[in-house]
């Protein structure tokens, strides 16, 4: 399967509203409680985009509201489901907003806890099946993240996921360890810029191994 050349993100879609505070006459900027990724994501779609990313982690995304706005897609503009490249991730309990409701039980073992966080997304998405699954970083242990990536193995043989990568891995050496379980990481999606000397290691190692650096 081919990689798309971009992808429209989906996180921090929230509405900003200007308050000025008569007590320090301090300008603050705070987040409206409407959400609107759901229009954005159409939008984008309208506009152009074939791929949207996303992720289950109520802290920075609204996955269910990436669902809803593929229905009005479906629904209303005559986009089908094949026409379009969905990615998703599993964020581990040290990502997660824990007063927040959570997309898996934090107690299950790290198998169960991508296995929970797999079905709510394809619930949130409305879809049967994930254009590309992958973990949204390294977890506290390489055992722990070990773990979590033969699962997202177990998927992908499976048929549910076509592709499977990792997100905010900066060590290439994890990248060295996953390999080592016999299968090609597809894609790794990192910050690429000037303060990470632009992820030099890591982009050269993905193109050495014909990774898709995201």
């Amino acid at each position: 399967m081919s990689f798309p050349k971009i992808i429209y993100g989906t996180a921090w879609k929230k509405v900003w509203i200007r308050l000025l505070t008569q007590m320090s006459k301090v300008l603050v900027l705070l987040p409206f409680p409407q959400q609107r990724t759901t229009s954005l994501v159409v939008s984008a779609v309208l506009q152009g985009f074939r791929a949207i990313d996303t992720a289950c982690q109520p802290k920075h995304y609204q996955e269910k509201l990436v669902g809803e706005a593929l229905q009005t897609l479906y629904s209303e503009h005559g986009i089908k489901r094949e026409d379009l490249f969905l990615q998703t991730k599993y964020t581990s309990i040290d990502g997660q907003d824990t007063s927040q409701p959570l997309p898996y039980d934090p107690t299950a073992s790290i198998t169960d806890q991508v296995l929970q966080s797999f079905q709510t997304s394809l619930s949130n998405l409305q879809t049967t099946y994930l254009d590309s699954y992958i973990l949204h970083s390294p977890l506290r242990t390489l055992q722990l993240t070990m773990e979590a990536w033969r699962v997202l193995m177990n998927l992908q043989d499976e048929g549910k996921v076509r592709l499977i990568g990792i997100s905010n891995a900066y060590d290439k050496r994890v990248l060295e360890e996953i390999i080592k379980e016999g299968r090609m990481i597809d894609t790794v999606q990192n910050r690429w810029y000037e303060g990470n000397g632009w992820d030099a290691a890591v982009a050269q190692f993905c193109k050495e191994h014909g990774i898709y650096y995201q």
